[in-house]
């Protein structure tokens, strides 16, 4: 898995919700970009979004069996948005390698609190590490700490305090985990329960 800047993406819980109720309500298995077009699906006002949208949401998609893009529709919230986050880390090496290397180091080490100098120490270390990051704008950098910000406060790892960010730990659904260690990436379930 490369590097990537997705400074355009998002979460998309409820897009990720939508388009795997319509798979399986359909049984789609080929042409999905032009039905979810058709039907509206991804709500979106314009060709482009609808591109940005699908391209994301498909790339996704392939992280998940069809137990879990069940699941993800009947599951609970939090579950749900475990469920979402793995199909971005299935995909995200850089969010991938920061929930591992500060927030499972921090919770190993008895630290709950992540600050705004943890975050630009990851970033800097990346940057020594990989020349695909260093050559990253200044801005592109930040707007990927962000991403890394938003994605695991929604995916309830994080939660956003006076002085930074908290860790906690979500509770799942235990048919969801179940559902990754026999079909799923067993590595990055490993990572997500640190």
């Amino acid at each position: 898995m490369e590097y990537r800047a997705i400074t355009g993406e998002n979460f998309y819980l409820i897009e990720m919700k939508n388009t795997c109720k319509f798979i399986l309500e359909n049984k789609i298995e080929d042409d999905l970009k032009n039905l979810l077009k058709i039907n509206n699906i991804l709500e979106t006002v314009s060709e482009s979004n609808f591109s940005k949208k699908f391209n994301t949401i498909n790339k996704r998609l392939k992280s998940l069996t069809d137990n879990l893009k069940k699941q993800i529709i009947d599951t609970d919230l939090a579950s749900a948005r475990f469920v979402n986050l793995y199909s971005i880390l299935c995909n995200e090496r850089f969010i991938l390698e920061f929930l591992e290397e500060v927030v499972k180091e921090k919770y190993d080490n008895y630290d709950y609190y992540i600050k705004e100098s943890n975050f630009s120490n990851y970033i800097e270390t990346k940057s020594e590490q990989s020349k695909v990051i260093e050559s990253w704008t200044v801005e592109g950098k930040k707007k990927m700490l962000v991403k890394v910000k938003n994605f695991l406060t929604e995916g309830g790892f994080l939660e956003r305090t006076s002085e930074g960010y908290k860790i906690i730990k979500p509770i799942v659904d235990s048919s969801v985990i179940d559902e990754i260690k026999e079909n799923g990436n067993k590595k990055i379930l490993n990572i997500m329960f640190y």
